[in-house]
């Protein structure tokens, strides 16, 4: 889970995601490591700035395939979204 520092988490978080994540939850986001710096990165690139603790919270949405976690967020608007996520990230749970 190191890998998430590249995308600054912190320590602090990394360590609660490891303590608090199910070790196969844990063992599927090493194995699919590469998909989850691509959604990660897509939410960056989207303006999310709070993706942290929206990965913290639903890690099983960024395990979801690129085109499949997209279409989760392209169905919105982009800036009203942006302001949700940031106001309340629980909010994704019924994206």
């Amino acid at each position: 889970m190191k890998y998430l520092l590249d995308l600054n988490f912190t320590d602090e978080q990394v360590e609660l995601i490891e303590k608090n994540i199910p070790t196969k939850a844990i063992e599927k986001m090493i194995e699919e490591k590469e998909l989850i710096i691509s959604n990660i990165n897509y939410l960056i690139e989207l303006g999310v700035n709070n993706y942290q603790d929206a990965f913290i919270k639903f890690y099983n949405m960024f395990l979801s395939n690129k085109k499949d976690f997209v279409e989760i967020f392209a169905k919105y608007d982009t800036e009203d979204l942006i302001v949700k996520l940031e106001k309340n990230v629980a909010i994704m749970e019924y994206l």
